[in-house]
């Protein structure tokens, strides 16, 4: 897909590993950033490469003058990891980035090796933008100082308009149906006192994956990808080493 007026940001962290890895690529949510992936990229590196971006108008990346759906960020993504060779990868996105996840690997399977899908939206029992509204405000209070920090700038940053048509795009894709056309293994994961992505939601989710497993990392909320980058970190790599089918129940 090429656009001219959408451009974004690749940020690439090398392995640290003495021997060869998978190549890890991050996916962020609504109005965030790479920001919300730095301790975990960190701690991913000391296994195999990481590749995240700032996908358009999020970060310091120019707002797109027209919208963009999910399906148009997988298929940027697929093109930028196309043209840097980058795949099969473990592809792990968060909230919104979750659904460019599903999607990239719909369009793209040859790039995905597995999917992690941390704090996925929407729940199909909460459809509506001020259902989901209301668990982004029981969440937002309670997630550490500096995770609302990285939040609140990166927000401030994307500012209203483009979150709003971007979460009109998030609400209008069915994650749920569209995991069913997904053949590589998947893994869904949530932090143990998330309210946008509970317990019920992540286990329905992964049922309806071909091959879904599920992870819940506890003590943690919806931004356990950066709150908890460690522990987060260590159900991905558990994640990646197991075989195809090889039945994964994290509790953390």
């Amino acid at each position: 897909m090429t656009r001219p007026d959408v451009s974004f940001r690749t940020l690439r962290v090398p392995s640290r590993a003495r021997t060869a890895g998978p190549t890890f690529v991050l996916l962020h949510g609504i109005g965030l950033s790479h920001r919300s992936f730095t301790g975990l990229a960190r701690h991913l590196s000391a296994t195999g490469d990481v590749v995240s971006f700032d996908l358009p108008g999020f970060g310091p990346t120019p707002r797109p003058r027209l919208a963009l759906g999910v399906e148009d960020h997988a298929a940027l993504v697929a093109e930028r990891l196309r043209r840097a060779d980058v795949g099969p990868a473990v592809v792990l996105g968060h909230s919104m980035g979750a659904q460019i996840a599903v999607e990239l690997a719909r369009q793209d399977p040859p790039a995905v090796d597995r999917l992690v899908l941390v704090g996925p939206v929407v729940d199909s029992r909460k459809p509506t933008l001020t259902a989901q509204a209301l668990a982004l405000a029981r969440d937002s209070p309670l997630e550490p100082p500096a995770t609302q920090a990285m939040v609140t700038f990166d927000y401030a940053r994307c500012g209203i308009p483009w979150f709003m048509s971007q979460a009109r795009a998030m609400r209008d894709y069915s994650i749920e149906r569209a995991i069913a056309d997904v053949t590589q293994p998947v893994l869904v994961a949530r932090g143990g006192h998330d309210p946008i992505a509970d317990a019920r939601w992540v286990e329905r989710l992964a049922a309806a994956a071909p091959d879904g497993r599920v992870a819940t990392i506890a003590g943690f909320r919806h931004n356990v990808v950066h709150s908890g980058a460690a522990a987060t970190a260590a159900v991905v790599v558990e994640f990646a080493a197991t075989s195809r089918h090889g039945r994964v129940d994290i509790r953390r």
